[in-house]
């Protein structure tokens, strides 16, 4: 019997259901986005950012690799999935529907600088959009792909 065979046989494999197995409701898991850059990335989104790497899995065969970050756990909240493929020669586009990432924030001005010293570009820097609500503003990550910050603190 094969090592697969063995498995299905002997139930799940819970490290397979890092997102969950008694859900009752949906919820939003993780958005993909392709990288050039795999180590730029990860400064931007973890040194930068503040996110934390959940899982990296590399494929030979595939010639890729993929990596989800998140603020919490699996389990805690949404996750960005980077995906780098190794031998990818040319850019990837955005296309035209793609529109942005969105990170609450407690100091947006802040994290802009800090988002910079990490590989950021700045686009908009933080402003308030009506009259009483929370400051935003957008970064773009080392692959050109936005990000908006929202504050989450008055003051």
């Amino acid at each position: 019997m094969t090592d697969a065979v063995a498995k299905a046989d002997s139930g799940p494999d819970e490290s397979l259901w890092v997102w969950g197995s008694s859900e009752t409701k949906p919820r939003l898991l993780h958005t993909m986005i392709r990288v050039r850059d795999l180590e730029a990335a990860l400064r931007f989104y973890c040194d930068g950012l503040g996110m934390k790497v959940l899982s990296r899995f590399d494929s030979e065969q595939g010639r890729f690799t993929l990596m989800f970050l998140s603020f919490t756990g699996f389990d805690g909240g949404a996750a960005i999935e980077l995906t780098h493929n190794w031998d990818k020669a040319e850019d990837y586009t955005h296309g035209s529907g793609y529109g942005h990432v969105s990170v609450g924030a407690p100091d947006i001005a802040a994290l802009c600088d800090r988002l910079e010293g990490h590989g950021g570009v700045v686009t908009v820097r933080p402003k308030h959009m009506v009259p009483g609500g929370p400051a935003l503003a957008f970064v773009k990550d080392p692959d050109g792909y936005a990000v908006e910050l929202i504050q989450t603190r008055r003051g």
